[in-house]
Parts: C-alpha cells; structure tokens; sequence
C-alpha cells in the first residue's frame, strides 16, 4: 500500500484526557447523509478513547503541515503539549487550530478488521480552519510510499466533461 497516495487527517477525541492519532485511512463514504470511515489501531494509545467515543473530529491537513502529521503520528510524542494548537470545540472536543477543515463526526459502527478496526461515522458538523479564522487557501497534506508531500495540480487542467 505504500504505493498508494493518501490524504492525510488527525483523528481527535476525549472529553476530559485528549486523545489523537494520524491517520491516512479516511474515505468518503456517502454523501447523502454524510459519512466517513478511517481505521485505527487498537494498540495505539488512542483506541480506548476512540472505543468508548460517541464523536470524534477528524481535521483535513494541509501540505504545510508535516510536523504536526508526525506529531500524532508518533508514539508517545506529546501530542497535545505546548507545540500543538488547539481547544475544546465541536461537542466539547479537541479541535486543532489552522487546519484546512474538520467534521465532528458520530460513531456508527466499529468493526474489527485484524489488527485494527474499522470506524464508520455520520458527520455531524463541519467548518473551516478549526473554529478559527478559515486558513489561507492550501493543498492538502498527501503521504506517499513512506513520505509526506503535497499535491501539486497541472498547471493548465483541462476542462473536464460532466455527465
């Protein structure tokens, strides 16, 4: 799979202790209503939290946004210490500052799948740039045979037919 582009979101929840993980598992599931899924490990030190959770956020990152992918990426990084941006928001959960968007999303189901587990969620809520001002316009973080990177489109996209 490391051949595979993905785009890369924080995953936070907790309404008393925070809790968060990088994920690159996030798909799009159903517009109408809206739905999402991501997997989680469930020895990572988010899974009991993300287990008993009703809502979590998920935060879209930009390119720009690396150290803050590799932050919760990491295990037993701070993850919310002095480096990380953030407050209580969306049903009192952690929201990260100056993303490119986030959705608080509610739990469905959650799935066993080997060694980690499937979350389907119903998004809630969203907005832009975390509660804050929205961010300057941005492309968003990608993470790509063991790297990050950003997208870069061509620079003359074609018109492209619809229908």
């Amino acid at each position: 799979m490391r051949h595979h582009a993905k785009g890369v979101a924080v995953i936070t929840a907790g309404l008393d202790v925070p809790a968060g993980f990088c994920a690159t598992s996030l798909t799009s599931v159903s517009l109408d209503p809206p739905m999402v899924s991501f997997t989680v490990g469930r020895g990572a030190s988010a899974w009991s939290t993300v287990e008993q959770a009703e809502h979590v956020v998920v935060h879209l990152l930009a390119e720009d946004q690396e150290e803050l992918a590799l932050r919760f990426a990491r295990s037993g990084a701070p993850r919310f210490g002095p480096a990380t941006r953030w407050h209580r928001g969306a049903l009192g959960l952690p929201v990260l500052d100056d993303v490119l968007a986030w959705l608080a999303v509610a739990l469905v189901r959650v799935v066993p799948a080997g060694d980690h587990a499937l979350v389907l969620g119903s998004v809630v809520a969203t907005g832009p740039g975390a509660g804050h001002a929205p961010r300057r316009p941005a492309r968003p973080l990608v993470h790509h045979d063991g790297v990050f990177g950003g997208f870069a489109p061509p620079a003359a996209a074609p018109e492209r037919a619809v229908g």
